[in-house]
């Protein structure tokens, strides 16, 4: 590509940029009038406080990122916002609130899986309300935040076993077990209630209707050549995508 092409492109971006910024935006989803999808979100009321510790990039994706979508879903949960944690003033409110016991979900050697384990509090801890904080960012992104933030760090780990693939088929998952945010609560809460610390009445397959709905729109986007996200064969199917050599011998995890 030589400059002016180069140009070219990056003028035809910008455009882009604020005819988007000019539409008008749900401030539910965070997505376009247009491409609003409140209609599929249920609501899950929870016992378990979620705060989805999203990254700045992550906070930019509103055509598909999952983190908003999932905390439009949970009344009981927060977004925050940034890339170190260390300081800030909201998750250290939390950690050292006397109420609250904080968990932060997040794989490795120290995690306490969930869904093959029995969770149990001691009898200090037993009423205070549960706190699980939780990466939204990419798998590299998530694993420099938790490097940046030592109060996180420091938190017991708790993880789940996925009963199934993701099910978020538009965006290409490093390792088999990876899963989206909204997958990764949805999986969660199902371990939980398994537990007995989450309510039996509990929607199982709210915020995957959710996933599914924002899937069948951002690919009937891409398939309809009158649209400018129009994309030319851009779906492979997991199974025939060609896999990350990389991650064969790199963590995807802090252990």
């Amino acid at each position: 590509m030589n400059k002016e092409e180069y140009l070219k492109k990056k003028a035809l971006r910008q455009r882009d940029f604020e005819e988007v910024q000019r539409r008008d935006v749900c401030f539910t989803c965070r997505r376009t009038k247009g491409a609003c999808l409140c209609e599929s979100i249920t609501t899950i009321e929870t016992k378990t406080k979620f705060v989805l510790l999203m990254h700045p990039m992550e906070a930019k994706k509103e055509k598909v990122g999952t983190g908003r979508l999932t905390h439009a879903s949970l009344p009981n949960s927060e977004i925050i916002v940034s890339v170190s944690f260390i300081d800030d003033p909201r998750v250290n409110q939390l950690i050292g609130d006397p109420t609250k016991n904080c968990f932060v979900m997040y794989p490795g050697k120290t995690a306490l899986n969930i869904s093959e384990t029995k969770f149990t509090l001691d009898n200090k801890n037993a009423d205070k309300e549960l706190v699980v904080f939780v990466i939204d960012a990419t798998w590299p992104c998530a694993k420099k935040m938790m490097k940046l933030s030592e109060n996180l760090l420091n938190l017991p780990r708790l993880c789940f076993t996925p009963s199934e693939r993701s099910k978020f088929h538009i965006k290409h998952q490093p390792m088999e077990f990876c899963l989206s945010t909204i997958e990764s609560v949805h999986y969660f809460l199902g371990a939980l209630k398994e537990q007995g610390i989450e309510d039996k009445d509990l929607s199982e397959d709210g915020l995957l209707k959710t996933l599914e709905a924002l899937v069948n729109f951002q690919l009937a986007c891409e398939e309809d050549p009158d649209k400018q996200t129009y994309r030319r064969n851009s779906f492979t199917p997991a199974e025939d995508r060609v896999k990350s050599l990389k991650w064969g011998t790199r963590s995807l995890f802090v252990d």
